[in-house]
């Protein structure tokens, strides 16, 4: 019989029928996400962010599959290499905080379609918590209503509450009702709109039924369906949830069978920093940093576990203050953890560096942004090219490696100030990059600025003073193509693919091979004999079949 649950936790919902080859089953309905997909990858002039899919006689391959491919002749090993296979932070907070507060609660940590069946036959839950915030293409419109209707096939009982960053982002820049029937439309039952949601998941966790939520409409920050409309919340700020243990108690956790041998974590939340292109902050609110001495507690119960080796910290601004940061590197040195993390080289000082040797860092994710000066002040980014430098020297002098970040378009842009990247790629001689498009978001500090800088459009279509989205788009190509050492790495989960293969003894040089094959074929459509034929393949399969990260374990 299935477990009782009041409620499974999805932290991540993968589109399995955006794959075509990875089963013989057949598929609900055509996909238009797979359509796409094939339409972008074969793109051969404008580049962006998601271009991240290779075609293989027809068929949509991601990196991950394509490593399977290498490996195997086909995609069924793909989860290995998949980066949201990894411990994900939201599944493990929400088990322990909703545990602790008495509810019974799993988390599924990756799920898709196929999966859905196994869940089905262990679990019955009342409701089922789904989280938007790592649904990178769920601005296709057919993503979460697939996702619900998939979900709700296999519990049709239960209610299903939508939440995350994405809803967040949508209440504050889509207009009002065009927000509203965007909610209708994903077909879900509850939607908390909350950067944080602790209160208003307990709230909801308490009522019995849909109709009791209804009657009573007051939880903060949760739109309600009923009928074909949406009940909006009381207009009301949502109160603080109060804890105090402000940390994930790993140990004592009710499940650890979702648990990878690398997990998530983080140390703070939202941002120290108020760079003008990004809505982190804007939607996350606050800066809230845990106690060094809670962290301390909190790797303690990690290692009680004996099943994790490595650490992927979450923070946005991790380094910052840096004050603290070296406190918290005294602290991981006293562990074995491996770990990895998000960074502000423009703060690296030697001793820093020295510090994140002896605590075990591996590689960071450097978000520089641009190679210009005028355009890091635009963007308000408290930092000047020769600060990157200097810092990135810091961290090679101790074999930390760097992805570096960059973005094309923002306003004041031009081909120039484009270009530098280049420069500045080919003289640092870094492992990785990844090249974007500017994405126009109104609610970014930047929307402040929208006439002093001509901006007009939204999203990934916009024009301003010095540069429209296309032109953009086909810059980014270029700077990326021309580049000469770096590997560019746009594939699903960027430097969280790198980590993962890192974290299971791909060497850097392993890993450039592999984004490199990868990169070698995008733009077309190329048959399987010919990626055979390729001088990277054998030396790829080699690798790939000596090294073989493990199966996630649910």
């Amino acid at each position: 019989m299935p477990e009782t649950l009041d409620a499974l936790f999805i932290p991540f919902y993968a589109n399995e029928d955006r794959w075509h080859n990875d089963t013989d089953l057949d598929y609900e309905r055509p996909s238009m996400a797979r359509t796409r997909g094939i339409h972008a990858a074969l793109s051969d002039e404008l580049f962006m962010k998601d271009e991240v899919d290779l075609v293989i006689d027809g068929k949509l391959y991601d990196f991950s599959r394509f490593l399977s491919w290498v490996k195997t002749g086909s995609t069924r090993e793909h989860e290995r290499y998949d980066p949201f296979n990894l411990t994900l932070l939201a599944g493990s907070y929400y088990l322990d905080v909703l545990s602790r507060h008495g509810f019974k609660v799993r988390v599924a940590n990756s799920v898709n379609r196929e999966r859905l069946s196994a869940l089905g036959c262990e679990y019955k839950p009342r409701f089922i918590l789904l989280s938007t915030t790592l649904l990178f293409d769920a601005a296709e419109r057919e993503t979460i209503p697939l996702a619900i209707a998939q979900i709700r096939k296999e519990w049709p009982d239960a209610l299903i509450v939508l939440g995350g960053l994405m809803l967040v982002s949508y209440e504050k820049n889509l207009p009002r009702p065009i927000f509203l029937s965007q909610l209708q439309s994903y077909g879900a039952d509850l939607y908390v709109v909350s950067p944080r949601g602790e209160v208003p998941l307990l709230e909801i966790l308490r009522r019995s039924s849909l109709q009791a939520l209804i009657t009573d409409p007051s939880i903060p920050r949760t739109y309600i369906r009923c009928g074909r409309s949406v009940i909006p919340p009381p207009d009301a700020p949502e109160p603080p949830f109060q804890t105090d243990e402000p940390f994930i108690h790993w140990s004592r956790l009710p499940q650890t069978d979702h648990l990878y041998h690398t997990v998530h974590i983080r140390t703070a939340r939202s941002c120290a920093f108020k760079c003008a292109f990004c809505e982190y902050p804007v939607n996350q609110g606050p800066l809230t940093l845990t106690p060094v001495e809670v962290v301390d507690r909190e790797l303690q119960e990690l290692r009680k576990l004996g099943s994790v080796r490595s650490l992927i910290f979450t923070d946005d601004t991790f380094n910052v203050p840096l004050g603290r940061f070296k406190q918290l590197l005294k602290v991981l040195a006293k562990f074995d953890f491996e770990w990895y993390s998000f960074f502000r080289p423009q703060y690296a000082d030697e001793e820093t560096a020295r510090l994140m040797k002896e605590s075990h860092c591996r590689a960071v994710f450097a978000g520089l942004e641009s190679a210009d000066n005028r355009i890091l002040k635009n963007m308000n980014k408290v930092a000047q090219v020769q600060q990157y430098k200097r810092g990135i020297d810091h961290l090679r002098k101790y074999g930390i490696e760097v992805h570096a970040n960059f973005i094309v378009g923002y306003p004041g842009e031009t081909e120039d100030s484009a270009w530098k990247i280049v420069s500045f790629l080919d003289e640092m001689q870094l492992p990785f990059c990844t090249v974007c498009t500017w994405v126009y978001i109104p609610s970014t500090p930047v929307g402040a600025r929208a006439v002093e800088f001509g901006i007009e459009g939204m999203g990934m279509d916009w024009k301003h003073n010095t540069m429209d989205s296309r032109t953009a788009q086909v810059l980014a190509r270029k700077v990326a193509e021309e580049q000469r050492y770096a590997v560019h790495n746009a594939v699903r989960g960027e430097a969280w693919t790198e980590f993962l293969l890192y974290a299971n003894g791909f060497s850097v040089d392993d890993v450039r091979l592999g984004v490199s094959a990868f990169n070698r074929f995008l733009g077309k459509d190329v048959s399987a004999s010919a990626i055979r034929a390729a001088p990277e393949f054998a030396a790829l399969h080699e690798i790939l079949s000596r090294k073989s990260p493990p199966l996630p374990r649910a």
